[in-house]
This record gives structure tokens, C-alpha cells and sequence, in this order.
């Protein structure tokens, strides 16, 4: 699949001498001549410009199109063919590694207050209920009553993270999405860092129109009736991924990984780092092949504790130290609602690459997390391991919200810009010598 270079030629002297008119006409000629590659060098630039701009508008429109990402659902393994055939078009074998996955499916998920009936979500790393439920009165948020109401997602506060670990409360009902938390109104959902270790008590997420009624309620001390029935059952699931040899394979590898699943439809969120991630595959096959291999990495199970990516890193645990970097292509860094990305690295000289080629393709100076603190998202395995990484994602208007959608949530052109400079950014690091 590598473009072979093509040798060059020159035309041998015949031995003739060259009178100086003549040689002045060549010198003419050439110098006339010499204008054409710059014009079909501007024309290609210009057309290479179109057709990724092309690429990546249809790539993430496509994505949109395929329905609500969730973890094991039809969708995530319909999403996982459709994004190993685009690879497979990129130029490199796809690979489809399966892991074993606990599945929630949601039997009911309500709560019953003054005669009105509100269906939610739950949280999928807190307590469940049985199928009567409980009832009890509604409070704010650590008081004496026996079900809690609180007002957090789709961001979760180290707030309430505490709040869930020592409440004495029997339940919570969060008001999640709104104005109030950054959102439209609506269902804004939380992800669930401690999936395969749940704890506190069951949290039902329900959408923030319900807000002013909730409050009022909690603050008569309602009868509430909540109801969590949640079971697991086994399931599998699979990460994309794909591998580049590099002409000297006993070098450290680099790796590229992006997420692939989340909630609602994620067009924003998941759309841009999935676009760059299939640009840089397809650049990286057509230029001369690089000196170190280069890991692919579409993980599944993002929302639900990064469970794709601590598979994978389980499976490959020396690659947390043993690989020269591993780029993180993160959420919401093409969002066109709200968008503010920030960039993370593990040292001055990652960071340093990055902010030269964000320079160079013309993007917007990221937001910079200072240099070794912990960083968010997949890149904190990374950290915790003791890696070398360059993570790129950001703020989100629409973050983990149904409206984050085809084609008003995403800034195609900034995503290009960013698919140019982390092209840039893999070749220059997997070409990095010894």
C-alpha cells in the first residue's frame, strides 16, 4: 500500500556545446517552466484541503447517522464493522479483539412522586434496587430524609462523588442537563468511572425539566417511590484496532487510540477524535513507511470506566512504558457548541511538538493542562502507568446530551485542522530514531 518513491532521472550531456542564445531560450524555458509545479502544487494543496474536509464531514455525518452509541449495544458492534471497513479502505488490516463485558439492561428505572410518574436512567456505577423499589420522603441532598435530591450531570463533581460514598440516604434522584449545568434542557447522562466496582446507594438520573417541581417536593418532604430494578448479564464487545509495521520493529511503538462509544448519539463528542484517528491511518499508509510500528486503537466502553482501553492496556501492560508516546485523541475537541479544548502532556517536548504543529495547521490555541499533572479522560491510565503521552479534548455545549448531533454539533474545518496537525504529530513521532 506504500507509495514507492520514484527515482530520480536527469538527461545525460551529449557532449555538444551550447551556444549562449540558446542557452538563454533554456534558461527561459525553465524558468517558465518552474511555474507550473507551483501552480499544480497550489491546486493539489487546495484539493487535498477539499477531499479531507470531505472525508472527515462524511466519516462523522456517517457515525451520527448509526443512533445512540451505548456500551454493547446493537449499535456499538454495528459501529465497530463499519469503523474496521473504514480502515480496512485506509490501507491496513483492521482487527476486531472481543472482550467479555457485564451489560446492564434496565428492567424499570421511575420514580413515583404526588401522583406523577418520572422515568430516568441509572446511574450505572451506583446501588440498584429490587423490584418493588423504595419509598420514603425526598430531601435535598444530605439531609435527614430518606431519598436524596441532588443536581448533578453530565459532569460529576468530586462533590458529589463524596456525597454518593458517605450519604446515609437510602436513594438519590439527580436532576441532570439544563441550563444550570451547562446543557439544554434535558437527560444529560453521567458516565460511570467505577462500573466493574459500583458503589453508594441507587441513583436515578432524570431530565432537568423536572427541576422546579423535584425542588419544591423535596422541600415538603414528599412520599417518593423509587424504583431501580437493574441486572447484568454477559456480554462481548469488542475494540477496533490495527497495527502499521515500521521498518525497525525493535524500537519502542508508538500508539494512537480514540474512543468509540458513549451516550446518545456522541456526533461531537466521539466524532472528531474518531475522523482524525482514521486520517492519520490513511496518511501514515500512503507515505514512505515509518521507522517505528504504530498501535491503532478504537476502544469500546468508554462511558462506562475507559473498560475498552484498561482491557486492552491489560492484555499489553509493558506498552504503558515501553511505547514512546501514545496520543490520546480525546471528546468534544470539534465541537462547535461550546467547544474550549485543552491539551495534555506528559513533558515539555510533547508539549512542545504539539503546540508547533497546532501552529502550523492554523488551529486554535488549546487550553494547556500544566505539564505532568494528571490529566482527564483515557490519558490518565496512561499517567497512572508511568507513560509518555500527548492527550488532546475539551468542553462540549452539548456534552453527553441527545442534541449533540449531525451536522449543527461539529466544526468540520477545526476538525480538519486537527487531523493535519496530529498527522503531523504521529509521523514526526514514529519516525523518531533510537
Amino acid at each position: 500500500m506504500n507509495r514507492q518513491r520514484r527515482e530520480s532521472t536527469a538527461v545525460p550531456s551529449s557532449g555538444l556545446e551550447v551556444d549562449r542564445k540558446h542557452f538563454l531560450r533554456l534558461l527561459s524555458g525553465l524558468a517558465v517552466a518552474s511555474l507550473w509545479p507551483r501552480s499544480g502544487w497550489a491546486q493539489s494543496r487546495a484539493s487535498e484541503a477539499e477531499e479531507a474536509h470531505s472525508r472527515v464531514a462524511r466519516m462523522i455525518r456517517d457515525y451520527d447517522a448509526q443512533g445512540d452509541h451505548r456500551t454493547g449495544s446493537p449499535v456499538d458492534a454495528q459501529s465497530g464493522l463499519w469503523l474496521s471497513d473504514r480502515v480496512d479502505d485506509a490501507g491496513i488490516v483492521p482487527e476486531l479483539e472481543w472482550m467479555g463485558i457485564p451489560t446492564i439492561e434496565s428492567q424499570a428505572a421511575f420514580l413515583e412522586i404526588n401522583g406523577r410518574r418520572i422515568d430516568g436512567v441509572p446511574l450505572y456505577d451506583g446501588g440498584v434496587t429490587t423490584p418493588e423499589g423504595i419509598t420514603g420522603t425526598l430531601g435535598e441532598q444530605g439531609t435527614t430524609s430518606d431519598i436524596g435530591l441532588a443536581y448533578a450531570g453530565p459532569r460529576i463533581p468530586e462533590s458529589f462523588l463524596n456525597y454518593r460514598r458517605t450519604t446515609t440516604q437510602k436513594a438519590i434522584v439527580t436532576v441532570t442537563g439544563g441550563p444550570d449545568n451547562g446543557v439544554p434542557e434535558g437527560l444529560a447522562l453521567m458516565n460511570a468511572p467505577s462500573f466493574v466496582d459500583p458503589f453508594g446507594p441507587p441513583v436515578l438520573q432524570v431530565a432537568s425539566q423536572h427541576r422546579d417541581m423535584l425542588r419544591q417536593a423535596a422541600g415538603d418532604g414528599a412520599s417518593t417511590h423509587v424504583v431501580l430494578h437493574v441486572t447484568r448479564r454477559p456480554e462481548e464487545v469488542f475494540n477496533v484496532t490495527a497495527t502499521l509495521l515500521g521498518t525497525e520493529p525493535g524500537l519502542a511503538p508508538l500508539i494512537v487510540m480514540t474512543p468509540r462509544s458513549g451516550w446518545w448519539t456522541c456526533a461531537s463528542e466521539r466524532g472528531g477524535g474518531i475522523a482524525v484517528w482514521l486520517e492519520i491511518i490513511r496518511a501514515m499508509v500512503n507515505r514512505t513507511t515509518p521507522i517505528r510500528t504504530t498501535v491503532f486503537l478504537a476502544s469500546t466502553g468508554h462511558e462506562l470506566g475507559h473498560y475498552g482501553l484498561h482491557e486492552f492496556i491489560r492484555t499489553r501492560s509493558r506498552l504503558l512504558t515501553s511505547a514512546i508516546a501514545w496520543i490520546h485523541l480525546g471528546a468534544n475537541f470539534g465541537a462547535a457548541v461550546g467547544g474550549d479544548p485543552l491539551i495534555q502532556a506528559s513533558s515539555d517536548d510533547l508539549e512542545q511538538l504539539s503546540t508547533s504543529e497546532f501552529t502550523t495547521a492554523g488551529v486554535r490555541p488549546p487550553r494547556q493542562r500544566p505539564v505532568g499533572n494528571e490529566p482527564a479522560g483515557e490519558a490518565r491510565a496512561v499517567f497512572e502507568g508511568g507513560g509518555q503521552y500527548i492527550s488532546i479534548l475539551g468542553s462540549n455545549g452539548l456534552f453527553h446530551h441527545p442534541q449533540d448531533r449531525w451536522p449543527t454539533a461539529v466544526d468540520v474545518a477545526e476538525v480538519v485542522r486537527y487531523a493535519k496537525a496530529f498527522t503531523e504529530i504521529t509521523i514526526k513521532l514514529a519516525n523518531t530514531p533510537a
